[in-house]
């Protein structure tokens, strides 16, 4: 019987050194300093502000279909205007490495429809 008590005390001792490694590697782990603590208040305040970046107003008032349709006409406009100064300095680029001449590359440019305007 005293080898059994004295086998149960030695793994019971064995179990309680395992957890209690277990809880400072943990604790290590999990452990802040004051330069990360700012850090994640920072980064909380910032995600705090993202969070409430809309008024209530603004989220009870759904968009019209008015403004959708101009936000989306604004849009398209100035995806159309990058493309054509993208494409006016890829011409001016090459006209320069080329010497002056531009007949190698096509004009890109969309056609100009005033009805669509």
């Amino acid at each position: 019987m005293g080898d059994f008590f004295l086998l149960f005390v030695l793994f019971a001792a064995l179990l309680l050194l395992a957890a209690y490694l277990l809880w400072r590697y943990w604790a290590a782990l999990t452990s802040l300093s004051p330069d990360e603590e700012r850090f994640e208040e920072r980064i909380a305040a910032l995600n705090e502000r993202q969070a409430h970046r809309y008024s209530d107003e603004e989220l009870a008032m759904p968009v019209t279909e008015e403004d959708a349709w101009r936000v989306m006409v604004e849009r398209g406009r100035r995806v159309v205007r990058r493309e054509r100064s993208t494409g006016d300095l890829m011409r001016r680029r090459a006209r320069r490495l080329t010497g002056g001449s531009s007949r190698s590359l096509p004009d890109r440019r969309p056609p100009r429809n005033p009805d669509h305007e």
